[in-house]
């Protein structure tokens, strides 16, 4: 059980195709309140554009070890 914030996030990444191409949503949701704490919209899959993007803007709303 998961007692408080930022003790467990998930991540993943989900491919939108539109008429110009995929576009690739990356998610990281906290665990304690299932809350969405980061996301990146992006046209590649970089890991700067995707996954590293999306954790930047989690650890700005919801610092790691924050109680």
């Amino acid at each position: 059980m998961i007692e408080k914030p930022a003790q467990v996030w998930v991540s993943d990444i989900s491919y939108i195709q539109t008429k110009e191409g995929f576009l690739y949503l990356t998610t990281v949701i906290d665990l304690y309140d299932r809350k969405i704490i980061g996301w990146s919209l992006s046209n590649g899959m970089s890991t700067e554009e995707t996954s590293l993007a999306a954790w930047k803007m989690a650890v700005k709303n919801r610092k790691i070890g924050e109680v």
